[in-house]
């Protein structure tokens, strides 16, 4: 999800410095941040509802979105499977 993240960013950059379209720089930047806050759930131990920030931010991103939605998606596979065998 790290490199999804940072594909994310380089994008939204590299869109924000094209002044043909930068104005979808500023509907990217939001879904950045969110990825950002869905990461940091992740890491305070909120798998599941992080997972599902991060993958609903990730849509925007699409093609490119796709990698970190199958991370995202993975992690919320895991923990139904650790719910299930618990």
């Amino acid at each position: 999800m790290f490199i999804a993240v940072a594909i994310h960013v380089l994008v939204t950059i590299i869109l924000y410095l094209d002044p043909k379209y930068s104005v979808v720089s500023y509907v990217m930047a939001p879904a950045v941040l969110a990825n950002f806050i869905g990461m940091l759930m992740i890491r305070m131990g909120h798998f599941v509802a992080g997972a599902r920030v991060f993958l609903v931010s990730s849509v925007i991103f699409v093609p490119i979105g796709i990698i970190g939605a199958l991370g995202a998606r993975k992690i919320i596979d895991e923990e139904k499977r650790k719910d299930f065998y618990n």
